[in-house]
């Protein structure tokens, strides 16, 4: 089945931003008056390598050079209405490998074309499949090294935004951004509805079981197939995890084998659940790594999103600043960035930092770090087509491209 992103619930995702704490722009241009996520095609995403190379997004290939093996085969991935973990678990599955031995740079958004490096190790070209319904592989080559995360100078954006009708802003808005866009955390980061900032905010306060309760069973904004499954999910299996509930193998099995294919995770959980009652943290560990590191540091990204937005409202943007965590040391800062940090961590009630390390689940302790408060466009440039505009721009690792199109869009609800 054909995979049809749902742009209207990105475009309601990128848009309802006070709730992911941005509440502040930087620059004093107008909004531009556009709409964006039309089509897929309307966001595409390039990885520019270590070295500065672009990677190509059409079908023209590369020859492999047979001759000189490596212990690495690397190429270039190509999709569109996939993720980067569901592209690799597909690889992997219909090419008869173990995913370990598969690596990669960074995760690419579903709603986009994207162009990426991935590696196999030991990988034979000959017997690599390299079409598949939503992606392609191209252009392989030998490598005594494999993909690893974070392994590139950034990603190359190329947006299209339709029926504008206030184009002249955007000579000064160029300029505005060369002296930085606030580097906000993307609202990738929080999942549909902000969930992963309640999640969040649950483990904190050691409520493991509202957490698993709120990834299973809270209402968000997501198909109208999850919305049913999740309403079956939670007349069926709410309240069945204590001791005293009386167990019904074959009618709970048939629910979770009758669930989407999508919601893997979920089945995984409900079954655990079922033979390890009230071991709430082992569920929450059956989420995969990538996936449960975004909804543990959610709540993180929150209070620097908030941070950030009240310094710019002030007027003082440093060039870094601390993300929150059990070992901030607030006396150590500057006068301004320490006034606004307890003003956050007042305002969300959360003067006790040692609530931030969580022993009963080590990996979910919040330590500080320093975060660059903005980041700088590079390669900036625009040109009109017809009643639309199409924006390029590049940035470095790390940076989110929402956050530069939120910044010129201006939409907050």
């Amino acid at each position: 089945m054909s995979y049809k992103p749902d742009f209207e619930l990105l475009r309601k995702i990128m848009y309802d931003t006070q709730k992911i704490g941005i509440t502040a722009f930087k620059t004093k241009t107008p909004p531009l008056n556009g709409n964006i996520f039309r089509e897929k095609e309307d966001f595409l995403v390039q990885e520019i390598e270590i070295d500065n190379s672009v990677l190509t997004i059409g079908k023209e290939q590369q020859p492999l050079n047979q001759v000189d093996k490596k212990d690495f085969l690397v190429f270039t991935l190509v999709k569109k209405g996939t993720t980067t973990q569901d592209a690799l678990k597909i690889i992997s599955r219909e090419n008869h490998l173990s995913i370990k031995r598969l690596g990669y740079l960074g995760n690419k958004d579903r709603n986009a074309v994207t162009a990426q490096r991935i590696s196999i190790f030991k990988g034979d070209p000959q017997r690599i499949k390299t079409q598949y319904n939503s992606f392609y592989l191209k252009d392989l080559e030998y490598s005594e090294s494999g993909c690893k995360i974070g392994n590139l100078y950034g990603n190359r954006f190329t947006v299209r935004i339709r029926d504008v009708s206030n184009a002249e802003i955007l000579d000064n808005f160029l300029k505005e951004a060369m002296n930085g866009i606030p580097n906000f955390y993307g609202p990738q980061h929080f999942g549909t509805s902000a969930t992963n900032l309640k999640i969040s905010r649950s483990i904190i306060n050691r409520d493991f079981k509202q957490a698993v309760y709120m990834f299973l069973f809270e209402d968000r904004d997501e198909s109208e197939t999850a919305k049913q499954a999740r309403k079956v999910m939670r007349e069926s299996f709410s309240g069945k995890f204590s001791d005293e509930s009386e167990p019904n193998q074959a009618g709970e099995n048939e629910v979770i084998e009758g669930l989407p294919g999508f919601f893997s995770t979920e089945r995984e959980i409900l079954r655990y659940l079922l033979t390890n009652r009230h071991d709430y943290i082992g569920a929450l560990r059956l989420v995969p790594k990538y996936f449960r590191l975004l909804i543990i540091q959610a709540l993180q990204a929150y209070l620097f999103n908030l941070t950030l937005s009240k310094l710019i409202a002030g007027g003082n943007v440093p060039q870094t600043i601390p993300t929150i965590g059990y070992d901030l040391d607030i006396d150590a800062m500057e006068p301004s960035i320490k006034e606004t940090i307890a003003s956050v961590l007042e305002q969300e009630n959360f003067t006790n930092l040692s609530k931030f390390k969580i022993n009963e689940m080590p990996e979910a302790s919040m330590k500080t770090f320093l975060r660059n408060a903005l980041i700088y466009p590079e390669n900036f440039s625009y040109l009109i087509d017809g009643n639309d505009v199409i924006l390029s721009f590049d940035l470095k690792k790390g940076a989110y491209a929402t956050i530069v199109l939120l910044e010129l869009l201006k939409h907050l609800n």
